[in-house]
C-alpha cells in the first residue's frame, strides 16, 4: 500500500515540476522561500527519553539553519508561510556545499498541505521565534519507526521589537535563539505524544551564496527518510525548482 502511494505522489508531484521550474527561472531564485537568512547552530541531544535516545544522540553536533518566507521578498511581513531549513552536518566547517552524511530537514508554519489557507492567517510573520515548524508529511527513521517531526520555539523568551530580521538578531544576542526538534510516533503501540529529541541553539548569523545553498529534503545522511505521498510530490517540485534557478547561470 504504501509503495502505491508514493507512486500516485510522485505521479502527482511531476506534473508540479515544470511551473515549479518556470517560477524559479522568472525569480531567479527559488519558487518558494527564496528570501531567507542563514544562521550557524548547535544541536544538544535530549536524552532522557526511552526509546527516543538512539535517535536523539544521532542529531547532536553543529548545523546550519536557514529561516525563510515562502512568498514575500523585500523584507515585507505580509501574511505568509515561514519556513525553517535544518541542516544537520557531519562537519564544522559551515558552507553552501553538503558534505557526505549531512541530512536536510525542511519545515513550515503550515501543519499539512491542506492547512494552507488558515496558516496564511495564524503565521506569526513579525517573528520567526513565535512559531512552530511542522514536517507536514511523516518520515520513516533508522531504529525508531515512522513518526512525524517539528520544530517549537520558546515563546515570548524575551522581548523584541522592530522587524523579524532584527528580532531574531536581538534573541541571538540575548542567546535566546532557540529551536527544539521534537517528534511523535506513528507506530502502534508506542506513544503518540510529542516527544523533544533536541535543542538546537542559534548562535550567529553567516554569510552564503543563496544561489549556491540547496537543501534537499531527500539528503538523508542521519537515516531519516521522508515518506508517504506528500513527500513523493516534493520530488518533483524540488527538482524542477532547482533546475529553473540553474538555467539562469
Amino acid at each position: 500500500m504504501g509503495r502505491w502511494v508514493e507512486l500516485m505522489g510522485r505521479t502527482v508531484g511531476s506534473l508540479w515540476g515544470p511551473p515549479f521550474k518556470a517560477i524559479a527561472a522568472q525569480r531567479h531564485a527559488r519558487s518558494l522561500h527564496a528570501e531567507g537568512i542563514c544562521l550557524r547552530a548547535e544541536v544538544l541531544p535530549r536524552l532522557d527519553e526511552p526509546g527516543f535516545q538512539d535517535v536523539a544522540a544521532r542529531l547532536a553536533g553543529p548545523a546550519l539553519v536557514r529561516l525563510s518566507t515562502a512568498a514575500w521578498r523585500g523584507g515585507k511581513e505580509w501574511p505568509d508561510i515561514l519556513g525553517a531549513a535544518v541542516r544537520l552536518l557531519r562537519e564544522e566547517r559551515i558552507t553552501e556545499e553538503a558534505s557526505p552524511g549531512d541530512q536536510d530537514l525542511l519545515f513550515s508554519t503550515m501543519r499539512h498541505m491542506w492547512t494552507l489557507v488558515p496558516a496564511l492567517l495564524t503565521t506569526q510573520v513579525h517573528d520567526w521565534l513565535e512559531n512552530d515548524y511542522f514536517g507536514i508529511a511523516p518520515f520513516t527513521v533508522d531504529g525508531a519507526g515512522k513518526m512525524k517531526l517539528r520544530l517549537t520555539t520558546p515563546r515570548g523568551s524575551a522581548p523584541r521589537r522592530g522587524s523579524r530580521v532584527r528580532r531574531l538578531q536581538h534573541a541571538l544576542r540575548a542567546g535566546t535563539g532557540l529551536l527544539t526538534i521534537e517528534a511523535r510516533s506513528l507506530d502502534s503501540g508506542r506513544p503518540t505524544t510529542w516527544t523533544p529529541l533536541a535543542d538546537i541553539f542559534l548562535r550567529e548569523e553567516v554569510t552564503l551564496d543563496p544561489e549556491r545553498l540547496r537543501f534537499d529534503p531527500f539528503r538523508t545522511g542521519l537515516g531519516i527518510e521522508p515518506s508517504g505521498f506528500l513527500h513523493a510530490m516534493r520530488r518533483s517540485a524540488y527538482a524542477g525548482s532547482q533546475e529553473g534557478r540553474a538555467e539562469e547561470h
